[in-house]
Parts: structure tokens; C-alpha cells; sequence
């Protein structure tokens, strides 16, 4: 490779490194290659595909505003919050071994084969009941709904999350895998990625009866619709079959929602919408306080 080839690479692998990887300052270890198309990594191609698509068939024209701004800064912010993530597993993961916490060790005892769906169903399982626990428990649902508040979706919205959710769900998806086994986790990861940016995305794609079995952008839309028909529909970002088998799956080619977002004003602000859930959750404590204090009627 030429000297100067060379020199633009570097400066976009030095670039693309450090908005995705998890350090904040640029990655020394971070090789662009990787990150694009080799298995193992291949984020990348996942990412830059769906920002293409976007662009050359969008299902809905999404203007570049303020709006557009808060999805860039959401996309670098979350990916360092991600930190939060290698740093808690291996710790997590010891102090489960070390307090000797139950497991069944099929990791152990399960060929790959039979092992790996087994693991494929608990972890989906979890993160069903996780995103439907977040809608239904309001304190929960103060965190979610920043999430909820994407107005235009696309494939950025998958990293538009407040850092609460990003704390809550890594506990509870690491405590159904090591319970099923402490060694050996299922490499799902690029599966689960690429069905969460495509359901997501803002790519004019008719993928349908797939959206019976996958998240895909015509059934996650519902998810995220403000129409009261469309409520509590499909929880699940990557396989369909929990929404299934508990009776909240939801998909009508004939009558797809057409606004997004949540019911109530959301700043555009990241400062603001990470700020704003911790006065939500404040003002219904004490209401709750206050509700506890006031003094009994006399029958």
C-alpha cells in the first residue's frame, strides 16, 4: 500500500476507533479491517450498510436538524458508556464464582449443538421480559422512555438509550447465562446487532412475513409507535417468538404506524434527556412519600 493510502487509513481507522471503540482516548489496538468485514468484528459493515441504504431509499426523509446532532452525539457517548460493560462482566462473573452461586454448568455438560439454541432461547427470554418490565414499572419506564423519545427512527437509534438501561440490562442478561453455565457464552453478538439496527433502520424495506420471525423494521416500528393500538407490542429486538408465545406480537402490512415517539415533550438535548428521568423518578417518590405522610380520613 502506498505511503499516503497508508496515511488516510490510519487516520480513519484512528477516527472510526475512537467513536466506536469504548476508551476515550484513541484506541492503539482498534484495526479498521477487523471492525468492517472480518467475522469476529464486522460491526462495521452492518453499520455503514444500513447508513447507505438510509440514504438511497429511506422509508421516511429524515431533514438534518437539531435532532440529527443529538443522534451523533447518542452515538458517541453510548459507545464509551459501553466500557461499563467489559468492566462489569469479568467482575461479575468472579464474584459469582468465588460466592459459589448456582449453575447448572451445561457449558459443561451439553455438546455445542444442543448447548447453543439452549442458550440462543434463555438469553432472548430475558431480554423479552427486561424490555417488557421496562414499559410496564414506571420507574423503569422513565429510563426507557428516552429510547422511546427517537421521533424519526434509523439506525442510530439502537445506541439512543439513557445510561441507566445500559446499568440495569447487563446484570440481568449476565445472571441468566451464568446461571445455564460460567465458561463458554454463545457468540450471538453480530446476529443480535444486525437485527436490532435493521429494526431500527430507516431503509424502505418490505421484509414481510420475515417480521413474524425477525425484528424487522415493518414490526419494530409498532414497537415504537404512538398509536394507543400499537401499545405494549413486540418487546422483542431480535427474535419474535416470545411476543408469540405470550400474545404481543403485532403485524399488519395493511396498517403500519406513521408517528413516533412518546406522548410528552422530550428536550433535545443529551444533557437534558439523561438529566430528565432522575426528576421523574424523584417527583413520583415524592409523591409517594407525600401520599404515605398524609393522614388517614376518619370514616
Amino acid at each position: 500500500m502506498a505511503d499516503w493510502l497508508r496515511t488516510i487509513y490510519d487516520a480513519l481507522g484512528t477516527g472510526v476507533g475512537w467513536v466506536f471503540s469504548k476508551t476515550w482516548l484513541p484506541p492503539k489496538d482498534f484495526d479498521l479491517w477487523t471492525w468492517l468485514v472480518v467475522p469476529g468484528g464486522g460491526y462495521g459493515c452492518v453499520l455503514i450498510a444500513f447508513g447507505l441504504a438510509e440514504l438511497v431509499f429511506p422509508q421516511q426523509k429524515r431533514p438534518w436538524n437539531r435532532a440529527t446532532l443529538l443522534s451523533s452525539t447518542y452515538l458517541l457517548f453510548t459507545g464509551k458508556l459501553g466500557l461499563y460493560v467489559l468492566l462489569v462482566t469479568p467482575v461479575f462473573r468472579k464474584a459469582w464464582l468465588h460466592w459459589d452461586l448456582p449453575s447448572l454448568h451445561l457449558d459443561q455438560t451439553l455438546p455445542l449443538w444442543a448447548y447453543i439454541p439452549l442458550t440462543l432461547l434463555v438469553v432472548t427470554f430475558t431480554g423479552y421480559w427486561a424490555h417488557r418490565l421496562m414499559h410496564r414499572i414506571p420507574l423503569l419506564w422513565h429510563v426507557h422512555k428516552i429510547h422511546h423519545s427517537a421521533t424519526n427512527l434509523n439506525w442510530s437509534s439502537i445506541y439512543h438509550r439513557h445510561v441507566l438501561e445500559l446499568a440495569l440490562h447487563t446484570p440481568f442478561h449476565l445472571t441468566a447465562v451464568l446461571l445455564l453455565g460460567t465458561d463458554l457464552v454463545a457468540p450471538f453478538g453480530i446476529v443480535f446487532m444486525f437485527i436490532d439496527v435493521l429494526g431500527h433502520s430507516n431503509a424502505r424495506l418490505d421484509l414481510g412475513r420475515l417480521a413474524y420471525v425477525i425484528s424487522t423494521p415493518q414490526a419494530h416500528r409498532i414497537h415504537h409507535s404512538m398509536e394507543p393500538r400499537h401499545f405494549d407490542r413486540n418487546f422483542s429486538n431480535t427474535f419474535m417468538w416470545w411476543d408469540h408465545v405470550f400474545g404481543t406480537f403485532c403485524y399488519d402490512p395493511r396498517d403500519l404506524p406513521t408517528r413516533y415517539g412518546v406522548d410528552e415533550p422530550i428536550p433535545t438535548s443529551f444533557l437534558a434527556q439523561q438529566a430528565l428521568p432522575f426528576r421523574w423518578i424523584a417527583r413520583d417518590l415524592w409523591a409517594g412519600i407525600r401520599k404515605g405522610l398524609r393522614p388517614a380520613r376518619l370514616s
